[in-house]
Formats: C-alpha cells, structure tokens, sequence
C-alpha cells in the first residue's frame, strides 16, 4: 500500500495520498514535509464526517471533488475490506495537478489499493516506511460547530454498523433496529444537519443506556431526538416522518402471509 500512495504523491501537484477507514483512522499515507502523520490523521477524522454526510443524502459512492483557493481534494471509494469496513483513498493537491493525467493515475491505483485491502492489505499498511508500528491514532481534536452540543464537541465518533447512514459504535438488537436508526439519522439531517449522526448516539445512549437498542424503544428515541429540533413546525414534520414509516412497515407486515 505504501509503494501505491507514493506513486501517487510522485504525480505533480500532489502534496499527499492517504487511506482511512469508516472509522476515520489513518491506514496509510505518504505526503510532502508538511503533512505528517499527525495531520494526515487530523484530516482523516474530517473527512470521515463529511463522508457520513454525504451517505445521508446519497447513499453509495464512488468519488467526490472538492474545489478550494489553492488546489482540489479528490476522495475515491475503496469499498468494503475483508473486515467489512469501508475504506476511502484521499489526495490533497494544489494547482499543478493536472486533472486529466491524474485520472487515470487515480485508476490504477484505486484498482491496486482495493485488491489490498480485500487480500487483508490493511493490517500491515498500518506501518511507517520503515517498518516500525505506527502509534495508535489521536483523538480527534476538531471543533464541531457552535450551534452543536459541549458533550459532543471532541467526539471523535466512528458509523459503520449501518453503512447507509455512517452509524456504528451503537449496539443493536436487530437488523430491524439498526435500519430504524437509520432512517431517524437520515431524517433529523433535514433539520440539523450532518452531525444528526452524533444526535442519534447519543440519544441511544440515553434511552438504552445498558442494553443494545431495540424497537421498543423506538418512541423514546424519538421523543428524545425531537427535543433537539428548535422549530415546532420541523418537530413535528420529524415525528410524523418517522410516524408514517413505522405505519407503513406494520401495513407490510400484516400482508405477509
């Protein structure tokens, strides 16, 4: 994985590859002097979130371009590896990169990088150049935004359980249950926004503080969800979304034979 990322930062114009997981935790990297490990770590738990969030409203992926003063961030999926975790290469360069060259430098390596991760290349890329462990990684330190909750601030949170939405560090009875958590994470960000994601934890965290979250706890989770909606009008519009979806699976249920 090592050779791969640095056949990418030897393109022009990139100043660092790296992979992380749905965890945010940084695989693998290679960067230019100012993009050291701790950086590249710092970077990772921020794109992890801007992932999830993108997920909320898109569900699957494969790349994402972001434009910027000085250059562009280029995100391609790597899917899921072995351990069923997905993984995200990322390249951070300036304005010499040319975009057409790297396209399919990009390729390649993606193509490279997924045939890793699914033969268990993820383990040993948790390595430095040379060869040493790499120190576990940091908490995160980013500062949610001002509007969010203090206890939320230094969170740091990982969503895999549910792959759709970004959850994960939530545990669940049921497949029935993890979808549910789902879609309350997908419809409180209509109104909250992406950090909708650390509301649901939370939340699971307070109504099931010492179980895996089940159904039965759904209104719970509910009401405890809605209290973080200022406007009454959108309130209600997140109660009666989630009121409809639970009247259409119980119609489902009682057609089947």
């Amino acid at each position: 994985m090592d050779t791969i990322l640095q056949s990418l930062l030897d393109l022009p114009g990139v100043n660092a590859s790296l992979v992380f997981d749905a965890d945010g935790h940084l695989l693998a990297h290679r960067g230019r002097t100012i993009y050291d490990r701790d950086l590249c770590q710092q970077v990772s738990g921020w794109l992890v979130k801007a992932v999830d969030a993108v997920q909320l409203q898109q569900g699957d992926w494969e790349s994402m371009t972001a434009q910027f003063a000085d250059g562009k961030l280029l995100l391609r999926s790597l899917g899921l590896s072995r351990d069923g975790k997905s993984h995200v290469l990322a390249l951070v360069a300036d304005a010499a990169l040319n975009p057409s060259f790297a396209t399919v430098a990009i390729r390649v390596a993606t193509a490279k990088l997924k045939k890793a991760l699914e033969g268990g290349g993820a383990a040993s890329s948790s390595q430095t150049l040379g060869g040493s462990a790499a120190p576990p990684p940091a908490a995160s330190s980013s500062v949610l935004p001002s509007d969010s909750k203090p206890v939320l601030a230094n969170s740091g949170l990982s969503w895999s359980k549910v792959s759709s939405s970004g959850l994960s560090r939530i545990a669940v009875a049921d497949p029935a249950s993890a979808a549910f958590l789902s879609r309350c994470a997908k419809e409180l960000a209509r109104y909250v926004g992406p950090i909708s994601k650390v509301y649901v934890e939370e939340g699971v965290h307070r109504v099931s503080p010492e179980h895996p979250f089940a159904l039965a706890a759904s209104r719970a989770l509910v009401d405890d969800l809605a209290a973080q909606i200022e406007d009454a009008a959108d309130r209600a519009a997140f109660r009666e979304a989630l009121d409809a979806g639970d009247r259409l699976r119980f119609r489902t249920l009682e057609k089947k034979p």
